[in-house]
């Protein structure tokens, strides 16, 4: 089955407009509604020796892949994981997903030995994706809140992250979240609909008192720097 590509926008702000930012979208005739109540995301982040995601991305390459291990809660032992190929096209997206079927453990465990785990799990399709050129590199970690609109011709999914940190594992011979490396303080806000709803998402995101620009925690945790200029959210 073909993956459902999906157009995908960012944009960035300071964390102190967050309360401004609810308070537009509380108001938007867009009708835009909670779906489920937030929840923590960690990420496990891939590359090779050579930066090679990280260099692509900051490229502005057009056709980008990362490769991460993603899971749900505070737990960084016992997890129930599932790894992604997530490729963009432009502003144009898709994820491939694999269900991880054994609870893995992450803090402590040496970044080989973790690939390792889970190159036994690969279906033929993932093997080549999850070479062995690639190893953990950043360890991510945010608070997500979900919403769509219920106005309109077709749904947007939007999120809000808050709360970002990240922890570089790049010189580490284990993983560790206990040394936090220097991310700035952002909200980070996406906007995602199916290919035949874009027009609404431009009209939706025309209203936000946002730019959009391009937003990577990946970029933020891996070269801060290189990340996005937060957005002024004016009174």
């Amino acid at each position: 089955m073909s993956p459902a590509l999906r157009y995908e926008v960012k944009m960035v702000a300071q964390v102190a407009f967050y309360s401004k930012l609810r308070m537009h979208m509380r108001f938007d005739r867009a009708a835009i509604k909670t779906l489920y109540p937030p929840r923590r995301i960690q990420s496990i982040y891939f590359d090779t020796f050579r930066n090679q995601a990280l260099e692509e991305n900051l490229a502005g390459i057009s056709h980008r892949e990362k490769v991460r291990l993603r899971w749900y809660g505070e737990d960084t032992s016992g997890v129930h994981a599932t790894l992604e190929r997530k490729v963009r096209e432009n502003m144009l997206g898709w994820k491939g997903l694999l269900d991880i079927p054994e609870d893995l453990d992450v803090e402590g465990v040496t970044r080989r030995e973790f690939a390792g785990s889970l190159r036994k799990h690969l279906t033929p399709e993932w093997e080549d994706l999850l070479s062995k050129d690639l190893l953990p590199v950043q360890w991510i970690a945010y608070d997500r809140e979900y919403f769509a609109t219920e106005a309109g011709t077709g749904p947007v999914r939007i999120t809000i992250d808050r709360h970002l940190r990240t922890f570089d594992q790049r010189s580490r011979h284990r993983l560790s979240s206990r040394f936090r490396s220097p991310t700035p303080d952002v909200i980070i806000v996406e906007a995602k609909c199916a290919k035949e709803n874009y027009d609404e998402l431009q009209k939706l995101m025309a209203r936000f008192p946002m730019q959009i620009d391009r937003c990577s925690k990946f970029v933020y945790a891996s070269s801060p720097n290189d990340g996005a200029i937060a957005s002024y959210i004016p009174l």
